[in-house]
């Protein structure tokens, strides 16, 4: 009993207003919302800065290289027609030479010095994405 007046006399003597509850909540929420802000302002330049970036990237490649005086033009004229949009994108997708080149870089890592040769590059189909829906489903 002694104790608990001890202590009882030790708060009612502390004049130090003590922080409530809802102050602490309130300055921690908007700590919160500052730095998420601030995290949103950073990402947003970043994202403006890679655009611009890309963007004069992309007007440098498709400015024509000027072309030194005296020397011919190589480079075939672009037809209007369909065949020669044929002609121009001839590489399709199943005839990318740099997926050749990654699949042959591939079989090498794995097989090492043993011979081997690649007779023929095919997709598989829609295994990949049916073996995803039934793992995601079981």
């Amino acid at each position: 009993m002694m104790y608990s007046l001890t202590v009882l006399g030790q708060l009612l003597a502390t004049t130090e207003p003590s922080p409530s509850a809802g102050g602490i909540v309130l300055v921690g929420f908007l700590f919160v919302v500052i730095v998420l802000a601030t995290l949103a302002s950073v990402t947003f330049l970043l994202g403006m800065w890679f655009a611009k970036r890309t963007a004069k990237k992309a007007s440098k490649a498709a400015a024509p290289a000027p072309s030194k005086p005296g020397v011919a033009d190589t480079t075939p004229a672009a037809d209007d027609s369909a065949g020669g949009a044929a002609a121009a994108n001839s590489v399709s997708d199943e005839e990318d030479p740099a997926l050749i080149a990654v699949i042959a870089a591939a079989v090498h890592t794995v097989l090492g010095d043993r011979p081997h040769r690649l007779v023929s590059i095919r997709s598989a189909g829609p295994g990949w994405a049916q073996e995803g829906r039934r793992q995601i489903f079981s």
